[in-house]
């Protein structure tokens, strides 16, 4: 299992992943609250701690990473 580094976030740094997650959840139509949309969640956080602090970078990092999930399934209950 992976960890993710227990680091707090100044808000500019939250107000840069709350909008890279957005566009991506937007592009995607992903509800924010999805299964895609929390592993993109978790993808960003990492990336950002990992360096990549970016805006733009973060957006290229998320598009890819996206292209790469499989697509979510949909059940009826």
């Amino acid at each position: 299992m992976r960890s993710t580094q227990c680091i707090a976030l100044s808000q500019p740094d939250i107000d840069t992943l709350q909008r890279v997650f957005d566009n991506i959840c937007a592009e995607h139509h992903w509800p924010r609250d999805s299964e895609h949309a929390r592993r993109h969640a978790r993808m960003l956080i990492d990336e950002y701690l990992a360096g990549t602090t970016n805006e733009q970078l973060l957006l290229v990092v998320g598009r890819w990473f996206a292209s790469r999930l499989p697509a979510e399934t949909s059940t009826s209950d």
